[in-house]
């Protein structure tokens, strides 16, 4: 028989009759389960809001407290989509994505293969060079990349957008390109050498195939950034067509006057709607990438 001692000295959830697996499932809700509903709520908070509220009357968000919209209705997104230069601005935005993709993609790709199959002198330490367009704040770029432009002859058309976003798209997609390639065994590449391909092929046909979840990855990230970009847009363009979406967002609400933020945010959701789109469909092969470069 256990004396009140020992029974004092047990464990608590050997006194609660807590078996292993279910402490297990308790201390792994504990530790994951609830920061991670925290940090989706935290995330999916302000967008809820913004959807919510895009759907209200112009004045309801002064009148009202409440987060649910009394009579919801869709005229902050007519308003949106009937504004002068809308489609202009979604074009812009639409066309600057594809081309600062596809081309830092394209190139990073060459770049990537040679920094991973080939050892030459100081590889190491252009390597790292490659990533001081990262490092120096886009702030400090905008002077000399306006004055640079200017005398180019480049302000305001599409040619100064594809290469300041072009630029810097290029870094970042090269060093996630790098260590997929260089993980990928290079006997796979001498078999398909002595099966008579060469480089070109065996980039195409051997490297791209297995590596296509890190292009995939460095694709969305590529898209992202090229689709959110501000501050190039807003010291290279003037005019009022060649605006795109997030440069046009942040003069609406000078242009409004009192702020609709019906309208605001409807066209802040028309704006996120094509990234959200592009993360959806993408989600599986981004994942994919994230945990095969862990394991690797």
């Amino acid at each position: 028989m256990a004396s009140p001692a020992n029974t004092a000295m047990e464990p608590m959830h050997d006194r609660l009759g807590l078996s292993a697996g279910l402490r297990y499932r308790v201390g792994r809700f504990l530790l994951i389960g609830i920061p991670l509903a925290i940090l989706v709520i935290w995330t999916t908070l302000p967008i809820l809001w913004a959807v919510l509220s895009s759907l209200k009357e112009s004045l309801e968000i002064y009148e009202s407290n409440t987060l649910l919209p009394a009579n919801p209705n869709l005229d902050g997104y007519r308003t949106v989509l009937s504004m002068r230069g809308f489609d202009s601005w979604l074009f812009n935005s639409f066309l600057v994505t594809v081309v600062a993709t596809i081309v830092p993609l394209i190139l990073s790709i060459l770049a990537a293969y040679g920094f991973a199959r080939y050892a030459f002198r100081f590889r190491h330490v252009l390597l790292l060079l490659y990533l001081i367009p990262r490092i120096i704040p886009r702030v400090s770029l905008i002077v000399p990349l306006n004055s640079l432009m200017s005398d180019l002859g480049l302000i305001n058309t599409y040619w100064v957008l594809f290469i300041t976003y072009t630029a810097s798209a290029i870094p970042l997609s090269t060093w996630i390109l790098v260590g997929f390639f260089a993980a990928i065994p290079k006997e796979i590449e001498e078999s398909a050498t002595m099966d008579g391909a060469n480089m070109w092929h065996r980039l195409r046909r051997v490297i791209l195939p297995i590596a296509w979840p890190g292009v995939v990855t460095a694709g969305v990230l590529c898209i992202r950034e090229a689709w959110n970009e501000f501050a190039f847009v807003l010291a290279l363009i003037n005019e009022t067509t060649m605006r795109t979406l997030p440069y046009q967002l942040y003069m609406l609400k000078d242009s409004m006057g009192v702020q609709d933020y019906a309208v605001y945010n409807a066209f802040t959701i028309l704006t996120v709607l094509p990234l959200l789109i592009v993360y959806l469909l993408l989600e599986r092969r981004v994942v994919e990438s994230i945990v095969s470069g862990a394991v690797k």
